[in-house]
């Protein structure tokens, strides 16, 4: 017993005594390594610092962080850039948080240039992934790049944002169950963007399963609405908060005429308001079905 107790003593002791050296050798190392300058608050807005002075790397991090947090959640982050420069690409930006330096390509600034040394709000679009550090000579980001920067830097759209701002205001005119019209601008791979009346035209997303009951292929969508079409939808939804408007046109369908939008859609145009209103009927019948 007086053995066993002696050596579980020599070990506490032997424990103890490793504990203090690494403390002592922690400080001795933090104590060569600490610099007084790190302790030193920065008062100066970023983007008064020489470049060389930015810590550009919490620059990246901090970027990289809140898009992919952002994109969890599925959320827009709209950043506070300046422009510095100007080419026929594009501008040169740098962000007012880190300093990080940015590029807006020519046809993200909208439809007039960005006046030098203006603040603006803009999205990014692309976000580099390749190493901060010790970058390859010629680097593909971005892919509009200018022609003094040849290393890997941010993309942002500031007409991405406008484009934000006039949804949102066409969102809080908008009243779901009503019928707008519009105009095709473009398909995309989950449907097509229909330009709506408005201050900066507004798009709303019209899916392609809420085309028509019946499925519509993307190779079929485009030959009966080509880009510039002329057409009703029906208003599924309207966040007066981002802006998100979802468009439907299966509603100017009934049990009687199952597929005629991508057939014969004019009629449905049309009929669209007797269509609505049988929708209508129908659901909330089955609504008050289900609450029995």
């Amino acid at each position: 017993m007086a053995s066993s107790s002696s050596s579980a003593a020599l070990l506490a002791a032997a424990a103890g005594l490793l504990a203090a050296a690494v403390a002592r050798s922690r400080t001795a190392c933090q104590a060569l390594v600490d610099k007084k300058w790190w302790h030193i608050p920065e008062e100066r807005p970023a983007t008064e610092i020489p470049m060389w002075q930015r810590d550009l790397g919490y620059g990246w991090r901090f970027l990289r962080f809140t898009l992919y947090e952002a994109k969890k959640k599925g959320l827009h982050v709209y950043w506070d850039v300046r422009t510095t420069k100007q080419t026929e690409s594009g501008t040169v930006v740098e962000m007012l948080n880190s300093g990080l330096e940015g590029f807006i390509p020519r046809a993200h600034e909208g439809e007039e240039r960005l006046e030098i040394g203006k603040d603006f709000k803009a999205l990014c679009i692309q976000c580099p992934t390749d190493r901060i550090r010790n970058e390859p000579k010629r680097s593909p980001w971005p892919e509009a790049r200018s022609k003094r920067v040849n290393k890997p830097q941010p993309l942002f759209s500031h007409w991405m944002w406008q484009q934000s701002q006039a949804k949102i205001e066409k969102a809080k005119t908008m009243e779901k169950g009503s019928i707008v019209e519009g105009t095709v601008r473009q398909h995309v791979r989950k449907g097509m963007l229909v330009e709506l009346e408005g201050e900066g035209k507004p798009v709303g997303l019209l899916g392609a399963r809420d085309v028509s009951r019946l499925k519509c292929t993307p190779v079929y969508a485009m030959k009966m609405f080509p880009p510039g079409t002329k057409i009703k939808c029906y208003v599924c939804h309207a966040d007066r908060n981002n802006g998100r408007i979802t468009l439907s046109t299966k509603e100017f369908e009934d049990d009687d005429h199952v597929g005629w939008m991508i057939r014969f859609p004019q009629w449905c145009f049309k009929n669209a308001e007797e269509g609505v209103r049988r929708y209508h009927q129908k659901r909330d019948a089955y609504i008050e079905m289900l609450q029995r």
